[in-house]
């Protein structure tokens, strides 16, 4: 059996053979060209099948591994095919070339296999270890803090003041690399929490301003969402030299997007935008400079930077009651892939990234395996949905984007601009399979159409017909104008097409009336 074939400007790619124990992905594949085939590996993330196809395979006069500039793998026939148009000789090349390569994938299927053996055990092992530790509970950890937690917390502390002093906020300006303590009257300063949808802010009227934009959980840049920020202290009166912007994330790995920072906002900024962290400069400022200058009777203070300081750690990893826990776990994986005592630390470390490559690639299988699932509830979601929306909104053109792996879904009416949209939130892939309560909203992700919004809604003339329409400001997200919970028997993976379609048109129950409402007083407003 061939499976399916995708055209590309290339040639054809046929996928490898769907009863091998594994799900192989679309990027490892044989690829039909003008008179050959060959087999490809197009992904930096199958290091390890590289080596071991290229270990296995042989190299004659019928196959060999060859370069290819554009893949990880290339294994080529050398048979040529004479005209593209040649269906039976082609179908026989492939034949050929499978008949080599794919006793050596289901080798590495069976290899894979006992790897997965392997990890199951080490699993269990680690969770043996894991229930053996003492107990241990973290306030914070037991709320699951996002980012606006982490805000609140860091500007909280910052506002502590100790005869009269901004001790903890002078601790932490001095950390900026660029920002002269000395040059401003800190005791005057005033520090906000989400004042004008900034994070954090530390302020002085008419003289500096420090803006805090926390992603300590990957959250998603916005559209000139530092330029905005920045414009609004200039509106204020803060000279534009005087501004600083710290883009705070959980380790230094993520970066700003330049459509966030803007080049017009680099140019004003310079070296005043800062790239800080938690792990590098929050958990040690706390550790090294906050928590051993505490005073000894204000006892609270130093309750609640101890437990952040555990929160973060654990974050991390890196509290001391997991330390022998990670030793043990770590001398259990290196017995287990066969380190010795005797081996030189360079072949330990081969060994280990070795093994690492091979995780790697079980999570790729495992993922692939779980796409297998996810996409066809998603393409039955869409479909669906035209359907539904087709019987509800007849004259509107739909479109979707699939954002299910950050938590969204979103449905766009290609009439208006994508900053306003239908949005299925929180809807990620654990709640396709297991949620029994689904929310539908309406959301706005551009400030001056959100400002039209709370104008419209405030217009006593337009009240009564807005609320007939379902529109309302959320008290929880002022991005937010129409929220519809559904509550089910069964998650939506579940759920037969009738059942589906029945769950779909009590979803969309209002979206005519809100596109026609929105349309009419807020999008094509004069």
């Amino acid at each position: 059996m061939l499976g399916a074939s995708v055209s590309t400007s290339a040639g054809v790619q046929v996928a490898v053979d769907g009863n091998l124990p594994f799900p192989f992905p679309q990027c490892i594949h044989y690829e039909l060209y003008k008179n050959h085939v060959e087999l490809h590996v197009e992904s930096t993330a199958y290091q390890s099948l590289c080596a071991f196809l290229e270990r296995n395979l042989p190299n004659n006069d019928i196959a060999k591994t060859e370069t290819r500039y554009f893949c990880q793998y290339a294994y080529v026939l050398n048979r040529r095919i004479e005209g593209w148009r040649n269906i039976e000789e082609l179908g026989k090349a492939i034949i050929e070339l499978r008949d080599i390569v794919e006793p050596v994938l289901m080798q590495y299927c069976e290899q894979m296999a006992e790897n997965f053996e392997l990890a199951k055990a080490l699993s269990e092992y680690y969770k043996e270890q894991e229930a053996a530790l003492p107990f241990h509970i973290n306030v914070i950890d037991e709320l699951h803090a996002n980012e606006n937690a982490h805000t609140r917390i860091l500007t909280h502390l910052l506002k502590y003041k100790e005869d009269g002093k901004h001790v903890i906020l002078s601790s932490f300006l001095k950390q900026l690399p660029t920002f002269n303590v000395e040059s401003f009257d800190i005791e005057k300063s005033k520090i906000y929490f989400n004042k004008d949808y900034i994070d954090g802010l530390i302020e002085k009227d008419g003289e500096y301003a420090v803006i805090i934009e926390n992603k300590i959980h990957w959250a998603d840049d916005q559209d000139k969402q530092i330029e905005r920020y920045v414009n609004t202290e200039i509106e204020r009166g803060i000279p534009s030299d005087k501004i600083w912007v710290i883009y705070l994330t959980r380790d230094g790995r993520k970066k700003v997007e330049g459509y966030s920072l803007t080049e017009k906002t680099k140019k004003i900024l310079g070296d005043r935008f800062l790239e800080m962290d938690y792990y590098h400069n929050i958990l040690p400022w706390l550790k090294e400079s906050v928590l051993p200058n505490c005073r000894l009777k204000e006892e609270w203070l130093e309750s609640a930077i101890k437990q952040y300081i555990d929160h973060l750690e654990g974050l991390f990893d890196l509290r001391d009651s997991r330390m022998a826990f990670r030793k043990k776990v770590q001398r259990q994986i290196s017995n287990s892939i066969g380190c010795t005592q005797e081996m030189s630390r360079g072949e330990v470390y081969s060994k280990l990234h070795a093994y690492l490559h091979t995780l790697n690639e079980l999570q790729n299988i495992v993922d692939n395996s779980m796409q297998s699932l996810i996409k066809p509830i998603i393409e039955r979601l869409q479909d669906t949905t035209e359907e539904v929306l087709g019987e509800l909104c007849p004259d509107e053109d739909i479109s979707f984007y699939n954002g299910i792996h950050n938590g969204f879904f979103q449905v766009f009416l290609k009439k208006w601009t994508t900053r306003v949209h239908f949005e299925w939130i929180p809807f990620n892939e654990k709640r396709l399979f297991s949620g029994t309560e689904y929310t539908f909203v309406l959301h706005v992700e551009q400030n001056n159409i959100r400002e039209c919004f709370l104008q419209v809604l405030s217009n006593n003339d337009l009240t009564s017909k807005a609320k007939e329409a379902g529109l309302a400001k959320d008290s929880k997200d002022n991005r937010v104008f129409y929220k519809n919970i559904i509550s089910t028997g069964k998650p939506l993976s579940d759920m037969t097409h009738e059942e589906l379609k029945s769950f779909l048109r009590q979803a969309y129950k209002d979206v005519n009336r809100v596109q026609a409402f929105v349309s009419e007083y807020i999008l094509n407003k004069p």
